[in-house]
């Protein structure tokens, strides 16, 4: 008998899409009722845009945001203005901050151009030969990885403005370079460096062409480069990208006080609390839970102003692990989840901060693990770049990918021209959860 056997593998694959449990059709509310949120549910709260530009543009410029209302990060602004003085003062190497997905990373790049100006000192001696400090910061972040030398080159002159040569020839970098050195000097962030490494054919000598091209500019333009903890490990290890940078700034989520700093904004923004973050707002039905022993408390009976929202916000960093966007979502979520229940039924008993329903994740199996740890790493793939990696077809990745997105664990941003194209995400609000997984299964590595 002759037996299709690509036929056969299809089909198992199909199956495989299919093999949810009946746990995993239980409803939101039914999560909700006892105190629950899906990873699904999360997932589907992400508010990201997905047009054709995005999914086919090599580099995006990001918004330069202001200074008010950023929270901590003090040491890190600190040792940024460091580098940077140095760089001024003719000291200049490449620096690159770190920080595990989710952490707000980017959001700190952002910020740098303003807090940088904010907190550098200018020289004392009005001769000093010290570079003034750049009035404007070019943050880019790369959303197509090169995949050859003149891909490499064309990403970094379209930082600059400067035209990339039609072919690449022997004198093509060195040219690229004198022309570089030669503009006036900027501060240059590039954020998602993640993104700049796939493990394809060609990748390789592509960021070793980028990387030639910042080394040999580095004195002239001060280059700071963000990348994601699991893929600066990476890049450390296959890459040795260790021995070219100079200064390793680390981030890392934020801490309870920190966070409840952010949270208490949202309370506000809720009409939980007031803007003095001491005073309820005074509709019983639009207020969480809070325990019996502050709730007797009015605010002129205490010597101390004291947040009426304490446990909710330790609790949010309990669940969160201080994931800013993850804990804005609990937040809003739970509240909403109560308001309805109380106008359902009257009922107006306490209600904690959800916890995180994460069965999806255990029912995946190595290959779901070993999809979501590259996914994850590299900042989203295409099927196309899910199959080349895996060595399997175009359509056994599409397939893996579409069960992965119908669990909540990824989202998918399609293509009109070709499905191959689709690309495939983490939502930043479950990036914390997942690696924290993959590691504890060993597919991803500390």
């Amino acid at each position: 008998m002759d037996i299709n056997l690509r036929f056969l593998n299809k089909l198992s694959q199909w199956f495989n899409t299919l093999r949810a449990p009946k746990a995993s059709l239980k409803t939101e509310s039914d999560d909700a009722q006892n105190g629950l949120i899906s990873l699904l549910t999360i997932a589907n709260q992400y508010q990201g845009q997905a047009t054709p530009k995005n999914l086919d543009s090599t580099v995006s410029s990001m918004p330069v945001f202001t200074e008010q209302g950023f929270i901590g990060r003090s040491s890190q602004i600190a040792q940024l203005t460091d580098v940077i003085n140095l760089w001024r003062n003719h000291h200049g190497e490449i620096s690159a901050i770190v920080a595990p997905s989710g952490a707000g990373l980017s959001t700190l790049l952002g910020q740098l151009p303003s807090l940088v100006q904010s907190n550098s000192v200018e020289p004392e001696n009005p001769e000093s030969t010290a570079k003034p400090l750049p009035k404007n910061g070019l943050i880019m972040s790369f959303y197509l990885a090169p995949l050859t030398a003149s891909d490499a080159i064309a990403n970094v002159c379209y930082c600059f403005g400067i035209k990339p040569p039609t072919t690449l020839t022997d004198t093509s970098i060195t040219d690229i370079i004198f022309a570089i050195n030669q503009l006036p000097a900027q501060l240059i962030v590039i954020d998602d460096l993640h993104k700049l490494m796939l493990r394809m054919m060609g990748n390789a000598q592509a960021l070793v062409t980028f990387a030639t091209i910042v080394m040999e500019t580095r004195k002239h333009h001060c280059w700071i480069l963000g990348c994601e903890k699991f893929a600066w490990q990476r890049l450390s290890a296959q890459y040795q990208i260790t021995q070219f940078i100079k200064h390793v700034i680390t981030v890392d989520y934020f801490s309870a006080k920190e966070l409840a700093s952010i949270q208490t904004k949202q309370l506000v923004n809720l009409g939980l609390i007031s803007k003095d973050d001491t005073q309820v707002a005074p509709p019983a039905e639009h207020r969480l839970a809070k325990t019996s022993s502050k709730n007797s408390h009015s605010a002129h009976e205490t010597d101390e102003a004291v947040n009426p929202f304490d446990d909710q916000l330790k609790q949010l960093h309990t669940i969160s692990q201080g994931h800013p966007t993850l804990a804005i979502l609990l937040l809003q979520y739970s509240f909403q989840q109560q308001t309805n229940t109380e106008s359902s039924n009257g009922d107006s008993s306490t209600h904690c901060i959800c916890k995180i329903n994460s069965s999806a994740l255990q029912l995946c199996q190595d290959n779901d693990l070993f999809s979501l740890a590259e996914v994850y790493v590299h900042g989203g793939l295409r099927v196309a770049q899910h199959a080349h990696i895996f060595a399997q077809t175009i359509e056994q990745s599409s397939l893996q990918l579409a069960y992965l997105a119908r669990q909540g664990l990824i989202i998918a941003q399609y293509s009109q021209q070709d499905f191959a194209q689709h690309f495939y995400f983490i939502t930043p609000a479950l990036s914390k959860i997942i690696a924290s997984h993959l590691v504890n299964n060993n597919k991803l590595f500390n």
